[in-house]
């Protein structure tokens, strides 16, 4: 009944201190959501640039470049706003990423070839959607401008027409067509097909594009940071070995009826038990938030893995040092580089080359890069059976070691 009676105390002593639990499971969650915010907030779709569209000038041209940014394709991220004056007042508050300014006699100027200006007032509190309607604009008007060129003749024909009081006969709207019609097969070549095309290509056609959208943004960030949080959760389960030997706890719970086998089985029980629960625990919290885990049996058996890792890596380093303090520098060091070395920061395809086998070695790349299969990738149980087999190998070798290192130094009287 040894052991039991040492994981039945620890657990209850977790139970008893729910702040300091508390605390531990909100720092992976604090994280995960904070790098979610900053990184998508809920996917690009979400974004939307609202621009401020104070146009003085009622002509065909100034109508169709008002359309334009109001169709279909665009209308999900692209909020247009008409306004007058007042305009330039709501950009002093920071109500809108951009106004644009359409001046009056737009439509005519530009038929008769006349000099024109369109204003694209940005707002200075904002860095990159402003910048994104000013090369819009840019792009616009380049493309209004060679066309002014190409169809100078043509364009100022329908000037004539909009000054007539008549409605123009066949004979001149036959010929504006011919013009058009000669001046596009002259550029046909260039124009149809164009000279420069652009290919998207899928590198990965096992990821769906609607799953990929459809993918919470908490999903990229939690499994890792969760990874990184049970790590701080064996850090504290195999802290209180050396408070047991520093306090003289140990030296006391030997002279009952408990041998050293006993004690160590049962803080190794306790160390896996009380991981496995926690990380249960923000798998759960996870499921709440919307997260696809995945498979339920590959799930369970990387969660299993990953706490036996954790636990037995903690438990070792914890082995190899003297004293409480030097414990809590030497695995909070461990616990950071290997945590941004595995990918609980940013994802290992964006390390340099170099870094990469250095992260293989981590027990957080195993973890994190199984989850990855399974959250982003939707592979099932035998995908990930390669990270199950590395992480319950390294966590039970790294736990032995612990234990029998542990084991001679509580019978050579260290402890």
């Amino acid at each position: 009944m040894g052991p039991i009676a040492i994981v039945r105390r620890d657990l209850i002593r977790y139970w008893r201190n729910p702040l300091r639990t508390a605390l531990l499971f909100a720092l992976p969650l604090v994280m995960a959501a904070i790098f979610a915010l900053v990184f998508g907030g809920g996917g690009a779709d979400q974004i939307t640039i609202k621009v401020l569209l104070f146009n003085e000038d009622d002509g065909l041209l100034s109508t169709l470049l008002g359309n334009a940014g109001g169709s279909s394709e665009m209308n999900q991220n692209l909020e247009i706003v008409p306004v007058g004056e007042e305009g330039y007042e709501m950009m002093e508050h920071g109500e809108a990423s951009a106004l644009i300014h359409l001046p009056p006699n737009l439509t005519t100027d530009y038929l008769a070839g006349n000099p024109t200006l369109i204003e694209v007032v940005k707002n200075p509190s904002e860095r990159f959607l402003p910048m994104i309607v000013e090369e819009g604009v840019r792009i616009g008007v380049v493309g209004l401008s060679e066309a002014s060129r190409v169809f100078r003749s043509e364009l100022e024909q329908i000037e004539t027409f909009t000054v007539q009081n008549e409605f123009p006969s066949n004979l001149a709207v036959a010929s504006l067509s011919t013009g058009f019609n000669q001046k596009l097969g002259a550029a046909q070549a260039v124009l149809f097909p164009p000279v420069i095309t652009l290919e998207s290509v899928t590198l990965k056609p096992e990821e769906p594009e609607e799953e990929a959208s459809n993918l919470n943004i908490l999903a990229y960030f939690l499994p890792g940071f969760s990874i990184m949080g049970i790590l701080f959760l064996a850090q504290s389960a195999t802290r209180d070995i050396l408070h047991d030997r520093e306090s003289g706890l140990l030296r006391h719970l030997l002279t009952a009826p408990v041998s050293a086998g006993d004690y160590l089985l049962g803080k190794c029980l306790s160390v896996f038990g009380v991981t496995a629960i926690g990380f249960s625990l923000l798998v759960a919290i996870g499921v709440a938030a919307g997260i696809n885990w995945g498979a339920p049996l590959a799930v369970v058996m990387l969660v299993l893995a990953s706490a036996l890792a954790v636990g037995g890596l903690l438990l070792l380093i914890m082995s190899l040092v003297n004293s409480e303090r030097q414990g809590d520098s030497l695995t909070t060091i461990v616990i950071i580089v290997s945590s941004m070395l595995g990918g609980a920061f940013i994802p290992v395809s964006q390390m340099p080359s170099f870094l990469r086998p250095v992260s293989a070695m981590t027990i957080v790349f195993w973890a994190t890069d199984g989850f990855s299969k399974l959250i982003i990738k939707g592979l099932g149980v035998a995908a990930v059976l390669p990270n199950v087999a590395v992480l319950t190998l390294a966590g039970a070798i790294f736990m032995g070691l612990g234990a029998i290192i542990l084991h001679r130094k509580i019978i050579r009287g260290r402890a």
